[in-house]
């Protein structure tokens, strides 16, 4: 018997190619996103279709990185750290020429850390001319959270943004009832029939099999959390805008602690959530024009 051929694992870096019409497999100007999983890496493509045809787009996926996408199943203990996310970023974009031309940098959520984190390890021609930073917090200790405010509280109605853009449909987190503190099955229970009837869950979804997928979205925000408090982050070396969504992570009005390492920062405003902004239309263009600012 012929021995099966074990499938490569995928690369850290995927390109999109160019934008929509062009005519050169030379781009004259690149976007390099930095991407945390949670989402799957194709949620880019539209953004890529947003792009001129003289732009190509490539996509860092972190759950690429073994020590990283693992801690995400075995309680949120990652073996490695943000520099050296960042140095893995790196010398992968490298290796493949991708510093050879003006780029902008792209990083949702905690890949904003570890593209900040980038930053601070490239020559002075190797910068981006911008960073665009989607609904990511800074990796200031205001921001920073112990491992036990990481409550239902606070993650649920994170979780029930999550389920909606990963499965499709909307759903809205449950009004907080008279649960005691730790209580997750109850606002599960909730949720689960929320989302059996929105469709957002297949018929016969059960509370433990929910609380399975919700128990490995919490390990997944342990993981970036403490890799965020082991971090001593520089001041950011390029422009930064921040995008934040209409439903971002915090309701807050500053600018996530993103002033704090940014002396050149400018705020706006796009549509959708946390999640739904990587594919939300007028969210994606909003995100290409930046992206494309003239005054990079």
């Amino acid at each position: 018997m012929r021995p099966s051929a074990r499938r490569p694992a995928p690369p850290l870096v995927r390109a999109f190619g160019t934008g929509p019409g062009c005519t050169t497999r030379t781009p004259r100007r690149r976007v390099l996103v930095v991407h945390p999983g949670a989402l799957p890496a194709g949620h880019y493509a539209e953004l890529a279709a947003a792009l001129p045809p003289d732009a190509a787009l490539h996509v860092v996926d972190l759950e690429q990185v073994p020590e990283y996408f693992q801690a995400a199943l075995r309680g949120g203990r990652a073996g490695v750290t943000v520099p050296e996310l960042a140095r893995q970023a790196a010398d992968a974009l490298r290796s493949q020429g991708l510093f050879d031309r003006p780029w902008t940098l792209v990083g949702w959520s905690f890949g904003g850390v570890v593209g900040h984190a980038l930053t601070a390890l490239l020559a002075t021609d190797e910068l981006p001319r911008r960073a665009v930073l989607l609904d990511s917090i800074a990796p200031v200790p205001a921001y920073t959270r112990d491992d036990e405010e990481v409550g239902a509280d606070l993650v649920v109605p994170w979780f029930c943004m999550y389920l909606a853009a990963k499965r499709g449909g909307t759903l809205a987190a449950p009004v907080p009832g008279p649960a005691g503190p730790g209580d997750v099955d109850g606002p599960l229970t909730a949720v689960l029939g929320e989302a059996l009837e929105h469709g957002v869950l297949r018929p016969g979804t059960t509370l433990p099999g929910l609380r399975k997928v919700y128990d490995a979205y919490v390990d997944g925000l342990l993981r970036n959390n403490r890799l965020v408090r082991g971090f001593r982050p520089a001041p950011a070396r390029v422009p930064v805008t921040l995008l934040r969504p209409e439903r971002g992570l915090l309701d807050t009005p500053d600018p996530l602690g993103w002033e704090q390492l940014a002396g050149d920062l400018t705020v706006e405003r796009t549509p959708g959530d946390h999640y739904t902004m990587l594919r939300d239309p007028v969210a994606v263009k909003t995100t290409a024009a930046r992206v494309l600012d003239s005054r990079t």
